[in-house]
């Protein structure tokens, strides 16, 4: 068929996999992840390709969503691939983890496939059914929030261990494939809610632009496509002198002036952007803070400070540019230890911790209040502030660093150092007031729950846990 040897075509041409690879297969029974699965099933044998398809059931549909999952199992037992389904409750893990529901249910969905990919084995590669149509919404939202070349590159055929096959067709080119095919894919009628941004700009911003150039999406994956081997070009341009320009020193990022100065403008915006990311503060900064940032470096006097989000700041030297974080206060409160019963009292930060069985099945919903596993809290139980370098266990497996997730959550500096870390054999189990670690955490088969309820004193119960409630980084873009 058509659309398949166009895929292939486009797999050989942008390298997005190569013959003999093991790929999972994100499937939800839809018409792009259908057809995905559909055409890398025609190039399986030619290719060599081991497959496993992967559905994610994330508990938001009720019994549609259920179905899906039974769908997606059928077809590939149809057809002879091995299928991992999984079945989570997003909306209860959104609420745990203070996530807005898109974000939990992206959040458990790729930890699902990443898990997969490794069951698989080392090299298995991830692929998604993001199509043409996809392609041109990113863009058009990159755009719109400002996004210099990085944003108007939009999504890559293949990052790292994630593959995208189906950007070069449209989502009617999928339509027709389906019929043709005598595929009959699942409906998500939440797609066709105009609640998220990205559901605004595809029922509303595209269409429009179809109205005026039928050939709209293809001119944006075309832009999309000139805009990455732009940035690819930027990228490599600003690696060659990074080395030479750039030095880490004691937490501080410095930049020589005069090696930045002599390069073209565009490519020391990719040196700002690449300073911005090893500093961990490039999803804070846009585009008026790049060019203020250039200003400071071919113009600045020595002293002169630019305040950058998230307390940075960048400081002219006289023969380089430093980018830094200002001093947080110290913590003025100790380690206490934590009662699995009763109360554990901090008077210096005013607050009371009160611990007592959870018999209650649902997860809370209540930022002030953890459930966790008794029998799976090692000792000792330990409530304490933060310190430099402490990071937590992800559900996926990975790990985060607690500054970066206060960051994430906007977690005024002021305050950072009065959020309790919960800890149980030295690992950390609660960000209080802000998110679970993957420690100790609830199941089927735990026979005695705890629940620590924090309580603060008078209005400072609106302190750390309402800091960053709601938001995430997906609502600030």
């Amino acid at each position: 068929m058509e659309l398949e040897r166009r895929v292939e075509a486009f797999v050989r041409r942008r390298q997005i996999f190569s013959p003999g690879s093991r790929i999972v297969v994100a499937c939800s029974g839809g018409p792009d992840s259908l057809t995905l699965a559909s055409v890398l099933l025609a190039m399986r044998e030619k290719w060599g390709l081991e497959l496993r398809i992967a559905h994610f059931e994330h508990g938001i549909r009720g019994e549609a969503s259920e179905a899906d999952a039974a769908f997606v199992r059928d077809f590939a037992e149809a057809h002879g691939v091995p299928c991992s389904v999984v079945h989570e409750d997003v909306p209860a893990f959104a609420g745990r983890a203070r996530l807005s529901l898109e974000t939990a249910a992206r959040e458990r969905r790729y930890a699902f496939l990443e898990k997969t990919a490794r069951e698989m084995g080392e090299g298995a590669l991830i692929a998604t059914g993001h199509h043409a149509g996809d392609q041109a919404e990113t863009v058009i939202m990159h755009l719109l929030r400002g996004s210099g070349v990085d944003g108007l590159a939009g999504v890559r055929p293949r990052a790292g261990t994630r593959i995208r096959p189906l950007l070069c067709v449209t989502r009617a080119e999928i339509e027709a494939y389906c019929r043709e095919k005598g595929l009959t894919p699942r409906t998500d009628e939440t797609n066709f809610l105009p609640d998220a941004a990205r559901n605004r700009v595809r029922l509303e911003v595209l269409p429009a632009l179809r109205r005026y150039s039928p050939a709209a999406d293809e001119a944006l994956c075309r832009l999309a496509e000139a805009e990455a081997e732009i940035v690819d070009f930027l990228q490599e341009a600003a690696g060659a002198v990074w080395d030479e320009a750039a030095t880490e020193r004691d937490g501080e990022w410095h930049i020589r002036r005069d090696i930045y100065r002599r390069q073209p403008a565009a490519v020391r915006k990719a040196l700002l952007r690449r300073w911005a990311e090893k500093a961990g503060l490039r999803q804070s900064l846009f585009f008026p803070q790049y060019e203020a940032m250039d200003a400071l470096f071919c113009g600045g006097g020595t002293g002169k400070r630019l305040t950058l989000p998230d307390g940075f700041f960048a400081e002219c030297r006289y023969d380089a540019v430093v980018l830094k974080s200002g001093e947080e206060r110290a913590a003025d409160w100790d380690e206490t230890p934590l009662k699995i019963s009763g109360a554990t009292r901090i008077d210096a930060i005013g607050l009371t911790i009160i611990a007592s069985p959870w018999e209650d099945g649902e997860a809370p919903s209540d930022a002030m209040l953890a459930v966790a596993d008794a029998d799976a809290l090692a000792e000792p139980l330990v409530v304490r502030p933060r310190r430099d370098g402490d990071s937590f266990l992800l559900e996926s497996g990975g790990r985060q660093k607690v500054k970066s997730l206060l960051i994430d959550r906007k977690i005024p500096r002021a305050f950072r150092e009065r959020v309790p870390i919960f800890t149980a054999g030295g690992e950390i189990f609660w960000i209080g007031g802000v998110r679970r670690a993957a420690v100790a955490l609830t199941s089927k088969g735990t026979r005695h729950a705890v629940a620590f309820r924090m309580i603060w004193d008078g209005e400072e119960r609106s302190g750390v846990g309402e800091y960053g409630k709601g938001r995430t980084k997906d609502d600030d873009r």
